[in-house]
Formats: C-alpha cells, structure tokens, sequence
C-alpha cells in the first residue's frame, strides 16, 4: 500500500493557516509546517517532501528554495488548479485593495456570483466550494504571490508599479519580474488593463499576448465620487474597465462608485480639531503611494512620515515633502534619520523629528494651522513598532481622537 504523501507549509503565517486549514481534511497527507519561529534551520532537508507550499513572506529566491524549486508551489497556484469560473486578477504597489473592492462592489450591484480574496486578507481556498462556471473571483495579488505562478488570469489589471519590497527581492528588477508573471501566461483571447501613464505598469502589461487597455486619470473624472485624490481616479479607471469587459451596465457602474466612501488606512479621514482636518494613510508603505496620496489634497499639509524602511530610497519623497503646499514635515520611528538626510540634501528645513507616533501627532496638533489638513503618509512599513499598517493606523486614529 502507497504510503502518505508527503507536504510541506513553509511559513505559519496567515496564508500557512488557511493552507493547513484546508490540506488536513484529506487523510492521504502527511504534513509538517516549517517555519523560522518554530527552527531556525527550518530550511534543511526539503528534499525529503513531496510537495512544499511556500508562504509569501518566505523569499522565493532563497537557496534552499531554489535547489528543490521542482516540488514548490503556493496557495495561490493550488486556487489556481481548482477555482472555477473567471478570475480577475489586481496587481500593482499601490490602490490594489481599493480597486478590487471597487470592482467587486460593482459586480454586487449587477447581482453577479462574485468574491473577493487574495492579498486583501480573505482566504481564496474557503470559496472553492463555493464557485460555478458563472462565478467571478475578484484576487488581489502581491509580487510574493505572483513570483512562482506559471500560469495568468484571463483578465488582469495592473495599477500604477513603483519601486517596493526591496527588503524582499534582490533589486527592482526581481520585483518587476514578479509582477510580470500577472501577464505573461495569458492568451491571446484574454485581458490586460494596465495604469497607462505608468512605465513600469506599461511594460508589465507588453509581456501579455492578449489585448491591452490602457486607462488614466481622466477616465475615472467621468464618475461621480467620494473618494479624494489623481490616485483614486485611476483605480475608478480600472474597476470601471474591468467591470465594463465583464459585461456590467454603465448605470450600475456609476451608481456603485457614487456611493463608495473608500477603505480604512488609506486617506481616511479621521476628524476636524479646530479646523484642521487629520487623515489615515497608513498604507502608503512606499514611495510611490505617500506621494500619490498626499498629491490627493491641495490643501496646505503637516506630513506625518517614517516607520521601517524596506530598502526604499528616500529621495523622491524628500523632492515631494519640500514644495510649497507642504508647511512642515514632522519624521518619526526608525527611519526618521534616512528621510531627514534626504530632506537636508533637498536643502529643507522644515522638518522635525521625533522618537515616536504619539509625539509626531501631538507636534503636528501644535505646529497645524486652521485650515490646513494634518496627514499620517509614512512611506515606510510599519514593523518597527507596530505588528503592521492597520494597527499603525488604528493607533494614530486613537491619538487624533484624544486631542483638543
């Protein structure tokens, strides 16, 4: 009799639980999960498995990974191999929770089998029992998840790329190429949208066979809406592209958008305390996503920056922190000294520095004007003090909702 086979979990992480959730009900599988909390040589003898399934925060290109690279796979490609129905697949550095939301508020409103799962959080193995041939599958998906895939869905949706994750991947170029494998297992008869005035988002989409579209800022002006910001136009642009190829109504489509008032930690607006008005933008982790978002608002702004670089250069924030529309700049956490080099080299001086969130606040509540807007954009991950963005932002909301 053949025995058990053998199944690795690489990581016990959330992606690692759902996995061990979902491998244990079958009794021909014999599994172990390996991860550096448990063993720090965790990585030895992977040989001896089966299969491995690897967790995003595992890196790819590891080199224990990579000699059995033969038997690795993930969450990702085993919804793959079972899903039914269509998926559309979001990928970028920024605005990918947002638009897939978006898009499947949109095929709610249509009264559509939609779901919605991946990178934002919800487990895509728990639907499997639940997809037909008529359901859609809205995926977030992260350069992490994208990195081993070897196959592409038949409808993609890039946002605007920036430089990210360089804690994870090599250079930017691995980071890039991650994001590539989102296009370069389509077919002809499929889709790509892709953030048109991006050249990196461009050139991801070039790797597609299929058809290409291109959308802009422009195109989400057409809409009604209640979110803030260029950045918010173009995820619009996007859920409204991918939406109109799946075949929804241009009524519903604007009706959805009307009513749609954004996501947590991302320009989230908090409270007015003496006509200054604070905003959450927790989730701008990178570069790219803290200048977009602080572009959302003309108003004068104290900036609220720092947290745990991930390799990120500096420099193009400090370009940004030092125009005009930007009166103080108060850094906290960890990188609170990288940004203030770049900030002295772009020859500011409006900046401050402190040791921690609450006192960044509290300065910023004291230095603000009436009328000016107060905006936590960190451009930095959060894992120097707190577990990750959310948590980060639900604490600033706590500060800002003490003042007086």
């Amino acid at each position: 009799m053949r025995g058990k086979k053998k199944i690795a979990i690489l990581g016990w992480g959330l992606e690692g639980k759902w996995l061990h959730a979902y491998l244990c009900r079958n009794k021909n599988l014999e599994l172990a999960v390996l991860d550096r909390k448990f063993d720090k040589d965790y990585l030895k003898n992977l040989g001896r498995f089966d299969v491995i399934y690897r967790s995003p925060g595992v890196p790819y290109n590891l080199p224990q990974i990579q000699k059995v690279k033969s038997k690795m796979s993930s969450l990702t490609k085993l919804f793959f191999e079972r899903a039914k129905g269509k998926v559309a697949g979001i990928t970028g550095s920024a605005g990918k929770t947002t638009t897939a939301t978006l898009l499947h508020r949109i095929l709610k409103a249509a009264r559509r089998d939609v779901h919605l799962a991946g990178n934002i959080g919800k487990n895509p193995l728990a639907l499997l029992p639940k997809l037909s041939g008529k359901s859609v599958t809205v995926l977030e998906l992260s350069s992490f998840q994208l990195q081993d895939l070897d196959r592409s869905q038949g409808l993609a949706v890039v946002l605007d790329v920036y430089e990210e994750h360089l804690d994870k991947h090599k250079t930017s170029g691995e980071y890039l190429r991650a994001k590539e494998n989102i296009a370069r297992f389509q077919k002809r008869s499929d889709f790509i949208i892709y953030a048109g005035q991006n050249r990196r988002s461009k050139k991801i989409a070039s790797r597609s066979p299929g058809k290409k579209i291109a959308v802009f800022a422009s195109d989400g002006e057409k809409y009604e809406t209640l979110l803030p910001g260029k950045a918010n136009l173009k995820n619009i642009a996007a859920a409204v592209a991918a939406a109109r190829l799946l075949g929804v109504r241009q009524g519903v489509i604007r009706k959805a958008i009307k009513t749609f008032r954004g996501l947590e930690h991302r320009l989230e607006y908090v409270r007015a305390v003496c006509g200054i008005k604070f905003y959450n933008d927790s989730k701008a982790t990178n570069v790219g996503s803290a200048v977009a978002g602080l572009d959302a608002f003309k108003e004068n702004k104290i900036v609220l920056a720092g947290g745990h670089n991930k390799n990120l250069s500096f420099r193009p924030y400090a370009k940004r922190l030092v125009k005009p529309d930007v009166s103080w700049v108060v850094l906290f956490g960890k990188a609170r000294r990288e940004i203030a080099r770049e900030l002295r080299r772009a020859k500011s001086t409006r900046f401050s520095s402190v040791s921690s969130l609450d006192r960044a606040v509290r300065e910023a509540r004291l230095r603000a004007k009436r009328g000016e807007i107060v905006i936590l954009s960190p451009a930095a991950a959060s894992f120097d003090a707190f577990k990750n963005y959310e948590e980060r932002g639900e604490y600033f909301k706590k500060l800002v909702r003490r003042l007086k």
